[in-house]
């Protein structure tokens, strides 16, 4: 494994990187048809593989990259390709299987001399669509002299095997080239296409840029600024979504399968897979893989058995592998020269140092992994039994994908208890690769899933986690059984839709109600039924769960026809009805059941039954069955918030208003010296706080650490926000003054220790009219703190509600922004709301809306509301700014004053650090970071 590039050197040996390789640039990529291949930057050693991929070409694709026919590379073509700076000139490799199958760079000339620093260049701002911040630290942490600053434009171009054209590999290339140019200083490509070459001129135009053209001789050329574009970042996920389907697809449809330690023996891992495979129906080739069996008797289980999965005498699809784990190596790379598209690792690799390779083993050969230490995989419509149970339900409509074996199994079993049918099973492990995104993904499109539920010890990638569930649950619910829950999991799930549960039963019984019956219109129930006691029952579990109920009660062993017209009349005025079917021996139930079904059957609202002892009746047909009113009212309740949710608008982002790159310099330290605001003046001998450099380490020129008063200020001023002025003072005559100059009424309070942000330890003389007022303000503080604590003068902030806005960069869940009123009490009781960016007018809405003492912005009990417009206002602005500066690791707005007809924000802290790798931004790479469920909130 080569630490520099991450890949496995299957290939031609390398010599090592040189000094400076931007390793950050490699990356794992899905391609279109859901296949995957390795890009990263080209080394020097690569011009063996460089000559090898020359020889693959037609001369048709050397004739429309070159604009003629080139019989071969002299070493000086091969130098002139793999030597270069990545800055002036760069270039990324595409591989597959250690091979190089495409090849993209870019020619530039160095910037004029005038403007080449004799310093390192500043990493230029990164737009949403570049490399995710951070990413440069990593990939030049080898040294090396700095980079020839470009120009900032430059000539592009690609080339592409002709076996792997139609792939998508020119797309994702573009994404990643362009990436890599804009972290050098590059902003626009040019390039020069024959005109006959529509492939390429169209990888072009469909990226999403704004394309300008100009034809000469035949040819075209092609000029786009490479900052990503609203487009093409909606392009960059269409096709994100397309390919991760795509591969998923691959896995759960295979044409044939390889059981790579296919045992003899009965009980073993790989007999039970092998049997499975073959009970269930699976209408393609089987083939054991077992070198003793194949050696001596020649089968196992009565199917011919192979020595090793290259000695198959056909193509493999999906291989499941149930070997040593120190065996497990070998057969991945066996199954990547064979062709293999997807595993199923069954092996437990925990504590294996095989396990840390696995993943980029088998992607480097164009192959997924579900696994290791997973239970299998199942798609009962093709008979796909893949797992370790031979449990499978029938086919149906329900999606499962479980992170953990045990609950996986559980999950089989709750779907055969209660007569359900799955359109597929997933068993992820230990999640070297296929994750509950990649399942999201797939089952967005797939016309087999209606509902999908998803057992989740981890997220992967909480942000886009949260934007696919957001956008997949518009169309399918989506349904998770979490194991632990922190405040952050919660906020996440709900922004995004999501039917949290806490038990696969809970899971199941909100999954049923989905994948049967429609969804509900409102909050009105009907509890319908002949046993008072259960009638009664119901009722009050649905009340308790905040639904609207009427209830009919019928006479003890009503007959089906009463039951009916009851049904019928009670739909006139209810978004759902639930009836309680009570077996009443010696009387028979399967009518009753039949009639609820039939009556069901011709209603638009959801029709759930409680039935008494749980017995399971076939006649009720797809009508729900629970077996407990509790159960049956949870899940009614989870599924009226899920459509509540989903008959909401999306709401946009708005186009707020701000100077980012202006924003980005002040926070990296390249801002420069200003005037000093007001709130950064001293009078009377006190001493402003002095910013600070940046810590050992830091990126570049860039700052970490607490930004002063002056510069919080600038930087929010960027973003429309401004902050009110205020005058740190050193004695009386100073604080008059400042008042004179802020204007009356004023305020002076303390602003250090445990004063701050605590107006109860009364460190704080409000409403100040005059200079008499203020100077018997100096006198009183002055004697509860005494002379040293520094004290400040602002101007009186209109009355209003107090409350917290700020934004933190957290390191798994991205940047998110928080909102709470102000005050010890909320901070003891945790009333604090959190959303991940971005935010949407909507969510800002919710958000303020979302926190216990909301209220108290609307009037309460006679109060006056407050302009809690102006409140959304303000959080959208922070969101915007948290969003675009991954530089800001924390901000936090306290107090800030809402009053009837403004905001007004009292004092900033503005905290730098180094900027994280955001998960979800960048060109499409895979991410596998993990996350564990149940992580604290993050730091206010």
């Amino acid at each position: 494994m080569s630490e520099q590039t991450g890949e496995r050197e299957t290939g031609p040996r390398d010599v090592g990187p040189p000094p400076g390789y931007p390793s950050g640039w490699a990356a794992d990529v899905i391609l279109a048809d859901g296949g995957t291949a390795h890009i990263r930057p080209i080394l020097p050693s690569d011009g063996p593989r460089l000559l090898a991929f020359w020889e693959r070409l037609s001369e048709r694709s050397i004739y429309l990259r070159f604009f003629g026919v080139r019989r071969g590379l002299s070493q000086a073509d091969v130098d002139r390709f793999t030597i270069v700076d990545q800055s002036v000139r760069g270039a990324l490799v595409a591989l597959i299987g250690g091979e190089m199958v495409a090849l993209a760079h870019w020619e530039g000339t160095p910037a004029p001399t005038a403007a080449a620093p004799t310093a390192p260049a500043p990493v230029a701002p990164t737009p949403a669509g570049a490399f995710p911040a951070g990413e440069a630290a990593v990939g030049d942490a080898r040294g090396g002299p700095p980079p020839v600053r470009p120009a900032p434009a430059a000539e592009v171009a690609f080339l592409v095997e002709d076996a792997q054209q139609g792939r998508g590999l020119g797309s994702v290339l573009l994404e990643h080239l362009a990436a890599a140019a804009w972290e050098r200083g590059i902003r626009r490509f040019d390039a020069d296409v024959l005109a006959e070459n529509q492939q390429m001129i169209r990888v072009f135009l469909d990226a999403g840029y704004k394309v300008s053209r100009t034809w000469d001789s035949g040819a075209v050329r092609l000029s786009f600024d490479i900052a990503p574009t609203e487009r093409s970042v909606d392009v960059m996920r269409a096709r994100e979504h397309h390919a991760e389907a795509a591969s998923i697809g691959r896995l759960l449809r295979p044409r044939s399968v390889a059981v790579i330690g296919a045992s003899r023996r009965n009980g073993a891992t790989g007999n039970a897979v092998l049997r499975n495979l073959l009970a269930g129906g699976f209408d393609g080739p089987v083939y054991p893989v077992n070198p003793a069996a194949a050696a001596g008797p020649g089968a196992v289980s009565s199917v011919r058995a192979f020595a090793g999965v290259e000695d198959v005498d056909g193509p493999v699809d999906l291989a499941v592998l149930c070997v040593p784990p120190p065996q497990v190596a070998e057969a991945v790379e066996a199954c990547g020269r064979h062709g293999v598209r997807g595993l199923v690792v069954i092996t437990d690799l925990r504590d294996h140092p095989v396990e840390e390779t696995l993943a980029s083993t088998a992607r480097a050969a164009g192959m997924r992994v579900v696994g290791p230490a997973s239970l299998g995989i199942q798609c009962p419509a093709v008979g796909l039994n893949a797992s370790l149970t031979a449990q499978m339900p029938p086919p149906g409509r329900i999606g499962c994908y479980s992170q953990s074996g045990p609950l996986g199994a559980a999950m089989l079993g709750a779907a055969e208890a209660r007569g359900l049918g799955l359109s597929m099973f997933v068993s992820a492990g230990d999640r070297a690769d296929i994750s509950g995104n990649d399942m999201l993904q797939y089952w967005e499109d797939d016309p087999a899933t209606d509902v999908a539920l998803l057992h989740l010890e981890t997220f992967g990638n909480p942000r886009k986690f949260a934007r696919l569930a957001r956008r997949v649950g518009r169309c399918t619910p989506v349904v998770v059984v979490r194991v632990r829950r922190s405040q952050l999991d919660a906020a996440l799930l709900r922004q995004a839709g999501v039917i949290a549960v806490d038990r696969v039963s809970a899971g199941f019984d909100v999954a049923q109600l989905l994948a049967n019956q429609p969804l509900p219109r409102g909050r009105r129930v009907t509890v319908v039924g002949d046993s008072r006691a259960l009638v009664r029952l119901t009722v009050e579990a649905a009340e308790a769960g905040g639904l609207e109920v009427e209830s009919v009660l019928l006479r003890l062993g009503s007959d089906p026809e009463l039951f009916t017209e009851a049904m019928l009349a009670a739909a006139e005025t209810s978004d759902a009805l639930m009836v309680t079917v009570a077996p009443l021996p010696p009387l028979p139930v399967e009518p009753l059941a039949t009639a609820v079904a039939d009556v069901a059957a011709g209603l638009d609202i959801p029709v759930l039954a409680g039935v008494l002892g749980g017995t399971r009746i076939p006649e009720l047909g797809t009508v729900p069955a629970y077996a407990s009113p509790e159960g049956a009212v949870a899940a009614l309740r989870r599924v009226v918030s899920y459509a509540g949710w989903r008959s909401r608008p999306l709401g946009a982002v708005p186009a707020t208003s701000a100077r980012a790159a202006e924003a980005r310099a002040l926070v990296a330290g390249r801002g420069g010296r200003r005037a000093h605001p007001p709130s950064a003046a001293r009078l009377g001998g006190a001493r402003a706080p002095r910013p600070r450099a940046a810590a050992p380490g830091g990126r570049g020129p860039g700052r970490v650490g607490r930004l002063d008063d002056a510069q919080s200020a600038a930087l929010l001023g960027c973003y429309g926000v401004s902050v009110e002025p205020m005058i740190q003072v050193g004695s009386e005559d100073a604080a008059v003054a400042a008042a004179h100059r802020l204007g009356w009424p004023a305020v002076l309070k303390v602003r250090s220790g445990p004063y701050q942000h605590r107006p109860d330890l009364g460190g704080q003389r409000l409403d100040l009219p005059d200079e008499a007022a203020m100077r018997a303000a100096w006198a009183s503080l002055r004697e509860l703190v005494g002379p040293d604590v520094p004290l400040v003068t602002q101007r009186m902030a209109p009355a209003g509600v107090v409350v917290v806005v700020g934004s933190e960069e957290h390191p798994r869940y991205g940047p998110l922004v928080s909102f709470g009123l102000a005050g010890p009490a909320t901070d003891l009781l945790g009333d604090r709301a959190y959303h991940i960016l971005p935010l949407t007018d909507v969510d800002a809405e919710r958000l303020v809306g979302a926190v216990r003492a909301a209220p108290l912005l609307s009037g309460y009990h006679g109060s006056e509301p407050v302009d809690v417009a102006a409140l959304r206002e303000l959080l959208l602005r922070v969101a915007r700014l948290a969003d675009d500066l991954p530089d800001v690791a924390r901000l936090v707005l306290d107090p800030v004053i809402v009053s009837g007809d403004r905001v007004t924000v009292l004092s900033a802290e503005v905290m730098a650090g180094r900027p994280p790798r955001r998960a979800d931004a960048g060109p499409r790479r895979y991410w596998t970071a993990p996350m564990t469920v149940g992580e604290a909130a993050p730091a206010r």
